[in-house]
């Protein structure tokens, strides 16, 4: 730049008006940059309470997912649960009813998407809860596997409302300073409902009639209806109305939940800036059956590659094992009473559960990427430990030792997982996608999230039939290829607004990119103003 400000000067002068304009705004996004990093932002303001308040009415839709998960592993371990629906505690036919479940969300996954653009996300979350509250009503009466299967299939497909709608708005609604805590939280409430399941399975365990299977389902009406109700005493997504031109609520939202009720606070103004410009430039996607948008650019393209490989690997690590299956690991390790089983099914979401609180605290410290990376590496470890270990078992069944090491070191892959990918898994993906298509990438993450989820909980059971333990061999190796594909082709997210991401994905090595770190520049890239800092150079 020349000296005396003639190099500013000249740049001015021979700007075109509309330059000359964003030579304007090129001054505000760095005072703002600035502003925001001089503002001291604290956790504990009334604003910040309201906000936990907001986001505690989506956590329950976690909460909602998770209940599943314990629920149908302990019920698979009740004799009166499989001799009713003539079932095995392994076999192609446990396999299909926990399927069922995932096989349900598939359909609805074409409908999520256009709902959450066309309607909110508030509108998303009413929609899911109201249909699990209808499959409740189907399965826990049942008096067939048909009915039973019906009433899975239709949980499935209200969950999947729930899990796309829940995370765009928990994503969309947290503050920017703690988004990886806040976002990470919304996923580590699945071991909330979990837990709740599985005491409630151990509970009824000791009916010897068919309340002991039929009551831990009824129990699924609560939540669901907390939030059917709940979700009308919350603000809408601030991104959604942006996107739908609704400038001044958004604007009333981002102030009562991050300013402090003022308008004219920096973090306020920043993020306004930042979605008129980002959302307005790439506008909201109006055409509900149009899904184009999330592959026909480079960086689309490798933001869909960060979706469904983070939908994927979220359910073929082997944690779908130690959720559905935990009781049936137990046997393979010699434990053959079911109380014991179930009481060790019950245990595992609350370590897992306290894993993911103090992983979710620390994205934002540590990162995404170390995280991902060095998890599935020690959970490829902890399978070798577990096929060995069940090995002896099978060979000596008076071996203690190796037994009990098995059991542990399922606990372990529980809490390392849980530590590392339970808080990331929807936050993630939340994050990679621009608000445009966000709620349609979420959705289409649902979809291969759901059929991966299909694939390993249908062929578990038959797998666990037929080769027993040499089965987690299998996850051995396949853990470790996913970190292959995680280090070349997953960013790093943290410390940037989520309009600030677009800058890395639009780079042509986003993962390099990522590893930059944020400046003011960051922001300008965002407004669209860094041609005119390259002007300047010149």
């Amino acid at each position: 730049m020349a000296e005396d400000g003639k190099g500013d000067v000249h740049l001015y002068e021979n700007a075109t008006r509309d330059d000359k304009e964003k030579i304007g705004l090129t001054g505000e996004a760095l005072q703002l940059s600035d502003d925001v990093d001089a503002t001291k932002q604290s956790p504990w303001t009334k604003s910040m309470f309201r906000l936990y308040g907001v986001l505690a009415v989506a956590y329950l839709c976690g909460c909602l997912n998770g209940y599943d998960g314990s629920l149908m592993g302990g019920l698979n371990a009740l004799v009166n649960y499989q001799h009713y629906f003539g079932l095995s505690q392994a076999g192609s036919g446990t396999g299909l009813v926990f399927a069922m479940y995932n096989i349900g969300s598939i359909p609805a996954v074409f409908l999520t998407g256009p709902v959450n653009d066309m309607w909110g996300r508030r509108v998303g979350m009413f929609t899911g809860a109201i249909i699990i509250i209808i499959g409740t009503c189907v399965q826990a009466p049942s008096v067939n596997s048909g009915m039973f299967l019906a009433g899975r299939f239709i949980l499935g497909f209200g969950v999947s409302f729930c899990c796309v709608s829940a995370p765009c708005y928990v994503s969309e609604m947290a503050h920017p300073a703690w988004r990886g805590t806040l976002t990470g939280l919304y996923n580590c409430t699945w071991y909330i409902g979990s837990i709740i399941a599985g005491w409630i399975v151990y509970g009824c365990s000791f009916y010897d009639n068919d309340y002991n299977w039929r009551i831990p389902i009824w129990c699924q009406l609560f939540t669901s209806t907390l939030v059917a109700v709940g979700v009308w005493f919350l603000p809408e997504s601030p991104r959604w109305l942006m996107a739908q031109d609704r400038v001044e609520e958004a604007a009333s939202v981002l102030a009562r939940y991050h300013g402090e009720g003022s308008l004219s606070h920096p973090m306020v103004q920043l993020q306004m800036k930042e979605m008129s410009h980002q959302i307005s430039s790439d506008a909201s996607d109006k055409k509900w059956y149009d899904y184009h948008e999330l592959w026909n650019t480079h960086s689309a393209r490798r933001r869909l590659i960060c979706v469904v490989g983070m939908a994927w690997f979220g359910q073929i690590s082997g944690n779908s094992l130690t959720s559905y299956y935990l009781p049936e690991m137990a046997r393979q390790a010699g434990i053959n009473d079911q109380h014991t089983q179930l009481v060790l099914n019950a245990i595992n979401p609350v370590l897992c559960f306290v894993a993911s609180c103090a992983g979710a605290r620390l994205t934002d410290k540590i990162g995404r990427r170390p995280l991902l990376l060095y998890s599935i590496v020690f959970c490829s470890f902890c399978f070798a430990i577990m096929c060995g270990c069940s090995h002896i078992v099978s060979v000596d069944a008076s071996n203690k030792a190796a037994a009990n090491a098995s059991i542990a070191f399922i606990y372990v892959f529980g809490i390392v997982f849980s530590f590392a990918w339970t808080p990331l898994q929807s936050m993630y993906i939340a994050e990679t996608l621009p608000t445009s298509t966000r709620a349609k990438g979420t959705a289409i993450g649902n979809l291969n999230s759901s059929i991966a989820s299909t694939i390993i909980q249908y062929s578990s059971g038959p797998a666990f039939e037929k080769i027993g333990y040499y089965f987690y061999a299998f996850f051995v190796g396949w853990d470790l290829i996913e970190w292959v594909v995680m280090y070349f082709y997953f960013p790093e997210t943290k410390e940037r607004t989520l309009e600030e991401l677009s800058e890395v994905f639009e780079a042509p090595n986003p993962v390099k990119k990522s590893l930059e770190k944020r400046s003011a520049r960051t922001v300008m890239a965002t407004m669209r103003l860094d041609h005119l800092d390259e002007k300047e150079a010149l």
